[in-house]
Parts: C-alpha cells; sequence; structure tokens
C-alpha cells in the first residue's frame, strides 16, 4: 500500500484541490509544526512553499512510496503553490549486510537522491518532459538513510522513485547477515524441539536453513528442504535423552548463504529402548539349577529375566533386576523343559524388546534299563522279550544291529508299554541283534540293556501258478490276462518261449495283464506266468502242454488311400458314378455311398463291392440334389478315408400323370386309425387332392369299392369307426383332369386288434 498526498490538476496555472482523491492512511499533524515520526523503511514527506526546500515545511507526513503524479496542481490536503513547491522524503533503515543496490528516478522536473547525505542523483532542472535515471552502487552493511529531494518548477509536475537490491549471482556477491536472537525449547511431552530468530533486516532475502548436530561431533545435517520463510522452525529429534546442538544460515535471493549464526542447544527426552540382548544360552546344573548367559547390551543398566513352561508362555519374571549379563535360576527341577528370554533397561527405564526364547531341556537321572532281554525268530518276525522291575510308568524303546557292535537303530517310533515286540521287518535268515532302553515319561532313556539276537527264518512256501492265463493276438503284439492270486504274492515272472525253445523271463509285473510288444510279426510263441511271494518263493514252471497260452503279433496292414476325384452325371433317371482308381496297391475294391447331405458320414451304400471305377446307381429318386462318395477297401479289409463328394441333380421326368405319394406314417386309436403322407417326388403341383383306399386283405386293396375317401387335400387322414382287424391302405394323387396316380407297391398296414 502508497500512502499518497493524492493526484490535483493545474488548469491555467490555478491549482485545483480534490481531497476526494486523497488515499486512506496518510496522516497529518494537527498543525504544520507537529513533530511526525515515521517508522524505520517508511518515507517522511515535507512539503515546501519553494523549491529550495527551506524554511518550515507545510506539512510533514509518512508515505509508503514515492509515486506521484501532481498534474498541473499541487499535493492535495496541503496548500502548496500550483508551481515553484518543493517536497523532500526521507527514510533511514537497516539494509542488513548491504550489497548492490539500484536507485530509479523519474521525474517531472527536478529531483536529487542522498544516502547518507552523499549526492547520488542529481536531475534538478525545469522540463517539459519526465526524464529517468537509474544508478547503481554498492549499500553498505548496517542502516543507512536515503532522502530524495523533489522540486516542481513549473508545467506538470510527477516523481517516482525506488530503490532495489540487485538480484542473480553475476551481480550479487555479498551475502546476508548470520541470524541472530536464535533460541530454542524442547517440550518432553509432545518430544518437539522449537527453534525462534529475529528476522535479517536484508531486502533480498529468501529465508532460512536450519541445521542440527548430536552434541560433541562436527557434522551438521540440513532440516529443511525449502527455504523457512518465517521465523521460527519445529521438529521431533530422536527421543534418546541425547544433547542436539541448532543453527541457521539466512539465504537471499542470489542464493547467497550467510555464516551459521550462534549455537543453541536442546536436551531430548530418553524414550529410546536398548537393543534386545542376543546370545542367550541356558545350561543345568543339577547343583546350582539353570544358568543363564547372555551378550552384554550397550546402554542398558538392568535386566529382565522371564521363564515359563510352554514355548508361548505365559512367562513370569525369574529374581530381582540384574546389572549382570548372567543369572543362576536355582528353581529350575530335573525333568522339566522351561522356556527362557531376557531384556534390558536404560536408566531412564526404557525396556528392549524380549531376546529369542531359548529352551532348556533340564535332564532327568536315567532309569534302570531292563533284564532277561531275549530274541526268537519265527517265518514272519523275530520276537523280543525282556523284564523291568521298576517305575510301571515307563516305557521301552526297542534297538536293532546287523552287528553286535551296531551301529544301533530305533525301531519303535513310540514307546512300548512292553514287555515284548514282534520286528516283522527282520530281514529273512540273517542274524539280528536287539538292545532295549527304559523311557521315562518324559523322555529320558535308560542305557542300554545287554543283547540278545535272533535269525528269522522266513517264508520258503511258494505262491501257486496263477489261473486263468488267456492270450490273444493283435497288431500291437500279444496281449495276456490272468486271474490274479489271492495268497502272499508279491508280482508275476512273465515267462516266453520259441516252438520248442526254453523259458525265457520277459517281465516282471504286479498287476494280471501284460502286453508283449517285442516278437515279430506272425511268429507264434508260449507264454506262462510265474508267482513270487515277499519271501522271493517262485511258483514253478508248467508242465508239457498245461499252463502254457500261444499268441502272435498280427502285421499291420496299409489304410488304403481314397479316391482322389468322383464325378456323378444324370441319365434317364439312373446315376453314373466315376472316380479315379486309390493309388494303394492292396485295393480289393470300392463301394458307393449316397446321401442328400453335406456330411459323408450320413451317407449310405448304394453298391456292392466294385472292382473297377464306375458304377450306374439305378432309379435314383428324381427331382433331388444327390451326393455321392466312393471308399476304397483292401484285401485285409482295410479302409480307406470318403472321397471328395460328387454332387448331381436327378431331373423330373415329363409327368403323365400325378406322381404317387409316400406314406409317412401311422397309427390308431380307440376306434380310429390315422394316415399321414407326402406328395410324390416331381410333383410340381400336378395333386390337386387325394384318394384313400382300405381293405383287410393287401391283394385287393386298390379297386373302386375300397376307395373310402375322395378329394383329401390334407396330408393327413383319420378313418373312424374301425372294428377290431387288421387294415390295409394306399393312397393315390389325383390331378386337375381327373388323372390318377399308381397307388403304393405295398399297401401300409395298420393292426386295430386289441393289445
Amino acid at each position: 500500500m502508497r500512502i499518497s498526498l493524492g493526484t490535483a490538476s493545474r488548469t491555467g496555472g490555478a491549482a485545483v484541490l480534490s481531497l476526494a482523491t486523497a488515499l486512506a492512511g496518510l496522516a497529518f499533524p494537527a498543525t504544520a509544526h507537529a513533530a511526525v515520526t515515521c517508522p524505520a523503511g517508511v518515507w517522511k514527506a515535507q512539503y515546501y512553499a519553494n523549491t529550495t526546500l527551506s524554511g518550515t515545511p507545510k506539512a510533514t507526513v509518512c508515505d509508503t512510496a514515492i509515486a506521484e503524479n501532481y498534474g498541473y496542481g499541487d499535493p492535495s490536503g496541503v496548500t502548496l503553490p500550483s508551481d515553484h513547491f518543493g517536497i523532500r522524503w526521507t527514510t533511514t533503515r537497516n539494509f542488513g549486510s548491504g550489497g548492490p543496490f539500484d536507485l530509479s528516478a523519474a521525474v517531472q522536473d527536478g529531483v536529487r537522491v542522498y544516502v547518507d547525505g552523499h549526492r547520488k542523483i542529481d536531475l534538478w532542472r525545469n522540463v517539459s518532459s519526465t526524464q529517468r535515471k537509474t544508478v547503481r552502487f554498492t549499500m553498505p552493511r548496517g542502516t543507512h538513510t536515503l532522502r530524495v529531494d523533489f522540486a516542481a518548477f513549473t508545467g506538470t509536475a510527477n516523481i517516482s522513485f525506488s530503490y532495489k537490491p540487485v538480484l542473480g549471482a553475476a551481480y550479487d556477491k555479498t551475502a546476508p547477515l548470520a541470524p541472530v536472537g536464535v533460541k530454542s525449547g524442547y517440550s518432553a511431552s509432545t518430544l518437539k524441539s522449537t527453534l525462534t530468530w529475529s528476522r535479517n533486516h536484508e531486502m533480498d532475502l529468501a529465508g532460512y536453513r536450519v541445521y542440527r548436530r548430536l552434541a560433541g561431533t562436527t557434522g551438521w545435517s540440513l532440516r529443511n528442504a525449502t527455504l523457512i520463510t518465517g521465523t521460527s522452525f519445529t521438529e521431533v529429534p530422536p527421543a534418546t535423552g541425547a544433547t542436539y546442538e541448532y543453527a541457521l544460515r539466512a539465504v537471499d535471493r542470489s542464493a547467497n548463504a550467510s555464516a551459521l549464526s550462534a549455537v543453541t542447544s536442546v536436551v531430548s527426552a530418553d524414550r529410546t529402548a536398548p537393543a534386545a540382548p542376543t546370545g542367550l544360552t541356558a545350561t543345568y546344573d543339577p547343583s546350582a539349577g539353570a544358568r543363564l548367559s547372555w551378550s552384554p547390551v550397550s546402554g542398558a543398566s538392568s535386566y529382565e529375566v522371564q521363564r515359563a513352561v510352554a514355548p508361548e508362555g505365559p512367562f513370569a519374571s525369574v529374581g530381582t533386576p540384574l546389572q549382570s549379563a548372567a543369572l543362576t535360576d536355582p528353581s529350575a527341577t530335573a525333568g522339566t523343559t522351561y522356556y527362557y528370554r531376557v531384556r534390558a533397561r536404560d536408566n531412564a527405564g526404557n525396556a528392549s524388546a524380549y531376546s529369542a526364547t531359548v529352551q532348556l531341556d533340564a535332564p532327568e537321572a536315567k532309569p534302570l534299563p531292563p533284564t532277561a532281554v531275549s530274541a526268537n525268530g519265527w517265518v514272519d518276525r523275530n520276537t523280543v522279550g525282556w523284564q523291568y522291575d521298576g517305575d510301571a510308568s515307563h516305557r521301552f524303546h526297542v534297538y536293532a544291529a546287523e552287528s553286535a557292535a551296531g551301529p544301533w537303530t530305533r525301531l519303535t517310533e513310540t514307546p512300548v508299554t512292553g514287555p515284548a515286540y514282534d520286528d516283522y521287518a527282520a530281514p529273512v535268515r540273517e542274524v539280528r541283534h536287539y538292545q532295549v532302553r527304559t523311557v521315562t515319561a518324559l523322555g529320558t532313556e535308560s542305557n542300554p540293556s545287554a543283547t540278545a539276537s535272533a535269525t528269522r527264518t522266513g517264508d520258503v512256501t511258494p505262491p501257486r501258478m496263477p489261473y486263468g492265463l488267456d492270450a490273444w493276438d493283435g497288431t500291437d503284439g500279444v496281449h495276456l490276462v490272468w486271474t490274479p492270486n489271492t495268497d502272499d504274492t508279491d508280482h508275476y515272472l512273465v515267462m516266453r518261449s520259441a516252438t520248442f525253445g526254453a523259458w525265457e523271463q520277459i517281465a516282471v509285473v504286479r498287476e494280471g495283464t501284460y502286453l508283449d510288444t517285442g516278437t515279430p510279426a506272425g511268429v507264434q510263441f508260449g507264454y506262462t506266468v510265474r508267482a513270487v511271494d515277499a519271501a522271493g518263493n517262485v511258483s514253478p514252471l508248467p508242465e508239457p502242454g498245461y499252463g502254457t497260452v500261444y499268441g502272435k503279433r498280427l502285421p499291420v496292414y496299409e489304410t488304403p488311400a481314397a479316391p482322389a476325384s468322383v464325378t456323378a452325371t444324370a441319365d434317364n433317371g439312373n446315376v453314373k458314378v466315376e472316380w479315379t482308381a486309390s493309388t494303394s496297391t492292396d485295393v480289393a475294391g470300392y463301394y458307393v455311398y449316397r446321401t442328400t447331405g453335406t456330411d459323408p458320414t450320413s451317407a449310405y451304400s448304394v453298391s456292392p463291392l466294385i472292382t473297377g471305377t464306375t458304377f450306374t446307381n439305378e432309379n435314383v429318386p428324381a427331382g433331388k440334389t444327390w451326393r455321392y462318395v466312393v471308399r476304397a477297401v483292401s484285401k485285409h479289409s482295410r479302409w480307406s478315408d470318403f472321397s471328395p463328394m460328387a454332387e448331381v441333380t436327378v431331373p423330373c421326368p415329363v409327368l403323365t400323370g400325378p406322381p404317387t405319394p409316400r406314406i409317412t406314417g401311422g397309427g390308431r386309436g380307440a376306434d380310429y386309425a390315422q394316415l399321414s403322407w407326402e406328395a410324390g417326388a416331381c410333383d410340381q403341383g400336378a395333386t390337386v387332392s387325394y384318394n384313400v383306399y382300405r381293405s383287410t386283405s393287401s391283394s385287393d386293396v386298390f379297386t373302386p369299392e375300397r376307395r373310402i375317401a375322395t378329394g383329401v387335400t390334407a396330408l393327413t387322414y383319420k378313418d373312424p369307426g374301425l372294428a377290431r382287424a387288421y387294415y390295409y391302405y394306399v393312397v393315390t394323387a389325383v390331378a386337375a383332369d381327373g388323372t390318377e396316380s399308381a397307388p403304393q407297391a405295398q399297401p401300409f398296414g395298420i393292426s386295430m386288434m386289441a393289445p
């Protein structure tokens, strides 16, 4: 905001004052001689009725800027002559570190600019247009006074003046002064440190950078990513109880940074727990209890040890807080599993996380071993027995070894209640040695018992020969099948022999089937199957002529190639079909198929086996489009794919009468029969109605006396009131001129007999 005396106009040298144009905030003293004091940086304007700026000013006010256009008048709010008046503006302010400044004046008529009484601009003359001048100079640091003297001689009067720091690293090499008045504070409740400082006086100040370091160190870290334009800063330093030092730099708009301010410090609250202890170990001493130790933690003043009897807790503290990194827990008893953990505390009471939990199995005293251990071998197992006169709650583990010197393998996954054990996994006809150990409820084992040995006799009875052995020949080999044994058979040996040759084993299988693909085609072999039990006993080979089947792999014959092309030609109600011969050499002949569709698999055969490459299909229904395909068949009954389709339309003949309809179906009710039919092929609209004939004999249906309906235009007829008998029907078509078609070759029969 600029406080101005406003604008007045000059007309013919007479001043016209417009008080309405005076700006708000212009402060005139109660009298022209009253003392006026303006804030630093605000101009004090003194108005004179002369251009020598002498004598007592007519008015003194405070103005925030010099930018006036008086025209032909004098300043509003004060009485001055319209010509030959003067104004003096003065301001005193702190320029901080100083630096390059531009002093710029635009005036009509005269102006002089002073810095601390030293003239910098002199344009003191009466002119008829605005004159301008800019002077660049280096402002010294500290507080200085600017004075602007203005003279309105005659005619139009205006003045503007500004002083601005020169920006840019190429021009401004003067850094701001270091910030002063830096103060710091810390809140233990919010853990925040707060800094305040006095604002710098530099006019080109851009902002401040705040730095922090741990007391006793030399490296500063910048705390704000962007410049702070205010005079305060708040952050949360690490709550470690350490002392943190702060300092600031002021930065101007040319990126010049000041020296560091004075250092201030805060002491943070200690809210940081020490690290969790590591290296926790636990051992058991029967005379003292559990002994625990761990690695000391930096910053810890004491340790808390906790114990539980389950991994998931609950945990309870053991003893009182310790200053050392070791503890003896005399309350730990033998035969119990304990879980220990420890945490550290510092002088501020901060507790670390718990260490990793360590498990301690406090061992108990070993029980006595069993006595009178014995072992015996049987067909399917070895048995081990013993005696034990100790605690009835104790259980037993059985160990075995192939040598009396070991190594020993435990056979029991869980302890047995005793005093016997069956070893079904003992090898057959091999010596096995046994020891037994007593086991307490806590899993503590005794020393081994005396050693006992046994040899399993094993199974020496072979399984029977499989029943139901059968074989059949295939192109992929000889297929064998038999009825699996229901005894202790484990697997089967498939045996094969050439004619008059010896048996050879060709496969080991567990199921009751086998496919032998390893024989030449057309050569017959004999086959038998032997059963093998888990003990390795094998059923005997069969006697000659018994338990042997024979088979051979069939040869694979070529699938003939289909004819490459087919043609079909209509000829007087017949269709002549011709095709190219198959390129295969094993062709026995061809079959011709016919359909009205486009799918060759829907076609039906219309020919016998044709050895040539032509066939005439006689009496083909006319008025339809037929499609023909051909397949080749080999001498070994291998069929080719379908040939390409040949399409032909059989034309309708010249009609001398309507064609015979085709009866499509019939049925019966309680006392009536019903027929349905369709127009004959190539009817071409010749039929106008139908006649229906009925008889109880199939030989005399088409006679005038058997006609039961004429002039039927529908394609269905219901014959009511029938007695129980077997009836025969024919239907004829009638043309417009009365010509009647022939009847069906075979009458259609419907039974009205009781079901």
